[in-house]
């Protein structure tokens, strides 16, 4: 890695035998320093230990249960948002500029681009370049928080708009954040997006980049991590807490083509302010 001050954070609770992130680093040649982060709360902690030592960090998740707006008064903390919020914390006590945090089911990422009219991928095999490239882009640049692209951006191939935006206002599963803008995630679930819609809506800037995708299994079908919590509540919980904390704009529909679930419908064009040309401005004459 050119840039020293970075750091990879992976989020994992149950799966120490199966965590495809730490896979990926490895696979393709990140020499950076990387943590997978653990809560107290996790029976699996030794088996954490034993097979990645000096990299497991471990965190109290009780010790954020009253930092964060959670929209709720559950008691059950088998939930990401504590982990998001505790890397910022740890990250800038560690002293890195800027931290990647990743969910712990990432196989591969993949460069997406357009040939012949079609959609076409390439896998990354070189992740150093990929995130020096990143970073040369986030820290140069007013955003709060870069993520990349999932497999349901690009409903529609090479025609989708997403695809042929470049970057676009929706972030999940994968953060880069930096230490001097960090960011308070709130909601039990659905964590990602709903805080970046609601600081998106203040001005922040939030993107992922249409280029690079992460590839990852399908929703709730490894064990561990939130599976269990999303097959106790279904999706439509999840997805109202995105609801409850943006309303003017987010609502809950139907998605699918044959087989439909709940899930959040965010109207981006109400959600985040714009900027308009100066040509539309008339000038007051005085």
């Amino acid at each position: 890695m050119r840039n020293k001050s970075f750091a990879v954070f992976i989020l994992s609770h149950g799966r120490a035998n199966n965590i495809k992130t730490v896979n990926m680093l490895k696979r393709f040649r990140y020499t950076g320093d990387w943590y997978v982060v653990i809560d107290n709360e996790d029976d699996q902690e030794e088996l954490y230990r034993n097979e990645f030592g000096d990299h497991i960090i471990q965190f109290d998740k009780r010790d954020y249960v009253s930092r964060i707006d959670l929209g709720d008064m559950d008691t059950d903390r088998r939930v990401g948002v504590f982990a998001r919020n505790f890397i910022q914390d740890e990250a800038e006590r560690l002293g890195y500029e800027c931290h990647l945090q990743l969910d712990d089911d990432f196989s591969e990422i993949s460069i997406r681009y357009a040939e012949n009219d079609k959609l076409q991928s390439m896998m990354v095999t070189d992740l150093d370049t990929v995130f020096d490239a990143c970073l040369d882009l986030f820290l140069s640049t007013p955003l709060t928080a870069l993520s990349f692209a999932l497999a349901s951006d690009y409903i529609g191939g090479v025609a989708n708009d997403r695809f042929q935006s470049g970057m676009f206002r929706k972030t999940m599963g994968s953060f880069f954040l930096k230490a001097k803008d960090k960011v308070k995630f709130v909601m039990r679930m659905n964590d990602d997006i709903t805080s970046c819609v609601l600081y998106g809506s203040r001005g922040k800037l939030f993107y992922s980049m249409s280029s690079l995708q992460v590839i990852t299994p399908a929703t709730q079908h490894d064990a561990g991590g939130m599976t269990d919590i999303y097959k106790k509540n279904g999706t439509y919980r999840k997805s109202f807490y995105s609801v409850m904390c943006c309303p003017s704009f987010v609502k809950v529909s139907a998605m699918g083509i044959t087989d439909f679930r709940i899930h959040h419908e965010i109207s981006w064009n109400n959600a985040v302010p714009k900027l308009l040309s100066e040509r539309w401005c008339k000038h007051e004459r005085y």
